[in-house]
């Protein structure tokens, strides 16, 4: 078809978004998906004003062989970088480790997958770091007595964003659904 994106087209990514322009035409794909959507104007707004929207994710790392996947949950405008709410360290002591600024965490040579959980305004995003600031990370008194890691960590951050509705209940069973076996 004239116009559509071939194999030679350059191609840039965000996120987990590409991107392409082809003819004065832009398109757009999930990173790793074969169809191309053409990106058209709304509203009469050029596409540089429009705003993203603003969603909370659930996003997996990989770690070191044998060892289970990493969470953490990120807030960002679709394809811009974010704010990373996370527990890490050992798994008898862990400590909420948070982003020091905004960042593409998908760029990550760890990045595994990223679950949208919800969309949500200003003032959710605002809480959503409350909560996680306040969640308590892991803790055991011994490697034996582990029972929890950031995957539980972050179901347990889930679940508190369900109870003030900001996240949906079918998100809560789906990241539960995904804990790993310690």
């Amino acid at each position: 078809m004239f116009g559509y994106p071939t194999s030679d087209t350059l191609i840039s990514r965000i996120g987990v978004s590409e991107f392409c322009e082809v003819n004065g035409r832009q398109f757009k794909r999930k990173r790793g998906a074969q169809e191309w959507a053409e990106i058209f104007d709304s509203g009469g707004l050029a596409k540089d004003t429009e705003q993203p929207s603003l969603c909370v994710s659930l996003v997996q790392h990989t770690q070191a062989p044998g060892e289970p996947l990493h969470w953490s949950l990120f807030v960002a405008r679709e394809g811009q970088a974010g704010w990373v709410y996370q527990v890490k360290g050992d798994a008898e002591f862990m400590n909420y480790e948070p982003s020091d600024n905004q960042i593409d965490t998908t760029l990550s040579e760890t990045f595994l997958n990223m679950y949208n959980l919800a969309t949500v305004t200003e003032e959710q995003a605002t809480i959503v770091k409350e909560i996680a600031e306040q969640e308590p990370p892991p803790q055991a008194p011994s490697r034996r007595a582990v029972i929890e890691n950031c995957q539980g960590w972050t179901v347990r951050v889930i679940a508190k964003l369900v109870e003030r509705g900001i996240v949906g209940n079918s998100k809560l069973n789906m990241a539960r659904s995904m804990v790993q076996q310690i």
